[in-house]
């Protein structure tokens, strides 16, 4: 969710509130201005009236008015009241007994009201304000004011005040408020919309270049263009600027370093690989010299010329096969992938060097466990790297040994290990082992590139060929039945990891 979107969750719903807080108290003040305006009005009028029935009480009870013209006197009174204010919806006068008086229904001159409400009018000394609400006459104020002076009474009046007027009003009111409330909120929404883009635009351009740089993860590609600001953004802008540029420097910095030591070590093998060159051919190539400078100065018999072509024609072959080896080393042939099982891998590498072998007095042994699947690899390629190791093998056991090959997947992955039960590798041959031109053997017996290629067709194969460490020999083979004992951990062990995948880097 982008910061406008938060931006605008947030500010919308306390905008909301905000607003239906201000029409609450709105309206609830209005209502209790009303209502307080309607019971003044009406507490107006009972007043009023109250004096002039208590004036018409005084009169008659000194004979200035009889008890006709006081009747008459109270029901045009009533009757002049209610035309001029239609929101009196009963009038009504009692004498000190209950007795009504005065009314607006004629009906209800002489009856005795006992009801609490004008019992508690007559022994009042104060107005009384009450809040009715009934079927027919709707809601209503009753307002009922003693007649009296002093300690002098003559009874109490009695007005009903309606609230009808006042709660159309109310509603009246309260439909606008919410109008306007409602406008208020889509304008408020619309603000606030227009703020958090108009705010949020210079962040969603950074955090758009930002990702530009994230994605293709190229700081020398061009940045978006990002307008000048003088507020907290633009402080942001020009340190997320300075920061690119720095880290362009820096960049820049290490392609030039990592290029500096790309040239050195190509100089480096280039320099190695000349040395072992050089030294692998100038040795027979030396030979070959001396035999040919000999012949041409002529003078021997017949065997020893025969004995100088042959070191000639050694040399020459040594200088061929040196030359071919590093051939292939530097332009490798493409992978011809197949499906191949790692039991007539063996087979074949076997067939291959069992003549060898026997000469020797070099044992070979082989067990794949069952679970190893056929794997897509070069069985040309990866049946010359098992040759080259089992040969290796049997060299460094001239006395004769035991040659193990090993098949098994082990942590999702298919690991052949090459052991024998030679003396090992020299802790200082270790780190070199797989150098091109680096070996072991004795002067003329290799060329030192034998490892150096397998490691190189083992990496093609998307697999390692690694050298395990002297005191951490491989998992027993012996569990199984017609498989011989494994190469001791004294002897050196080879460690080729494949991947179970099909495709083939």
């Amino acid at each position: 969710m982008g910061m406008q979107a938060k931006f605008i969750l947030f500010a919308v719903p306390c905008i909301a509130v905000f607003i239906g807080v201000i029409s609450f108290v709105t309206i609830q003040r209005e209502e209790d201005l009303l209502l307080h305006d309607v019971t003044q009005q009406g507490l107006g009028i009972a007043r009023i009236s109250s004096v002039l029935f208590t004036n018409a009480s005084i009169y008659e009870s000194l004979g200035m008015v009889d008890s006709t013209g006081m009747t008459d006197y109270l029901d045009y009174f009533v009757a002049d009241v209610m035309r001029l204010d239609a929101r009196i919806v009963y009038f009504m006068v009692f004498d000190t007994e209950g007795r009504v008086i005065a009314h607006n229904n004629l009906r209800e001159y002489g009856r005795i009201h006992s009801d609490e409400a004008t019992v508690a009018a007559l022994g009042a000394t104060e107005p009384l304000i009450t809040l009715k609400d009934n079927a027919d006459l709707g809601p209503h104020l009753d307002i009922a004011v003693p007649l009296t002076i002093g300690s002098k009474r003559w009874g109490a009046c009695r007005i009903g005040y309606s609230l009808n007027v006042m709660y159309q009003g109310l509603r009246t009111l309260r439909s606008e408020v919410l109008g306007i409330s409602g406008a208020m909120l889509l304008v408020a929404l619309a603000l606030v919309w227009y703020a958090g883009r108009h705010f949020s635009r210079p962040l969603t351009a950074l955090t758009r270049t930002m990702n530009d740089i994230t994605a293709r993860g190229d700081l020398t590609a061009p940045i978006r263009e990002l307008p000048a600001r003088e507020d907290e953004i633009g402080v942001l802008q020009a340190s997320f600027l300075w920061m690119v540029a720095r880290l362009r420097d820096a960049e820049r910095e290490r392609l030039r370093s990592i290029e500096g030591m790309h040239q050195a070590e190509k100089l480096a093998s280039i320099g190695q690989l000349a040395s072992g060159v050089a030294h692998e051919i100038n040795n027979p190539l030396g030979g070959v010299i001396l035999c040919f400078r000999n012949l041409t100065a002529g003078g021997m018999d017949e065997d020893a010329r025969r004995q100088h072509e042959k070191v000639i024609d050694d040399g020459l072959e040594k200088i061929r096969r040196i030359v071919g080896e590093l051939m292939h080393y530097a332009r490798p042939s493409p992978l011809a992938v197949s499906e191949t099982r790692i039991e007539d891998l063996f087979a074949s590498s076997r067939a291959l060097v069992e003549f060898t072998l026997q000469r020797k007095g070099v044992a070979l042994v082989s067990h794949v466990a069952q679970d190893v699947p056929p794997l897509f690899i070069d069985p040309d390629k990866m049946g010359q790297v098992i040759l080259n190791l089992v040969l290796n093998g049997a060299d460094a056991m001239p006395a004769g040994g035991t040659l193990t090959l090993d098949a098994r997947i082990v942590e999702n992955e298919v690991r052949i290990t090459v052991s024998d039960t030679g003396p090992g590798v020299a802790p200082e041959h270790r780190e070199r082992i797989f150098d091109p031109f680096f070996t072991t053997k004795p002067s003329g017996s290799g060329t030192g590139l034998g490892l150096a290629v397998s490691t190189a067709i083992v990496s093609r194969h998307g697999g390692t060929l690694t050298l395990a460490p002297q005191d951490q020999p491989e998992p027993d083979t012996t569990a199984e039945e017609g498989v011989a004992t494994p190469a001791s951990s004294t002897g050196a062990t080879f460690v080729i990891r494949l991947p179970l995948a099909r495709d083939i880097p």
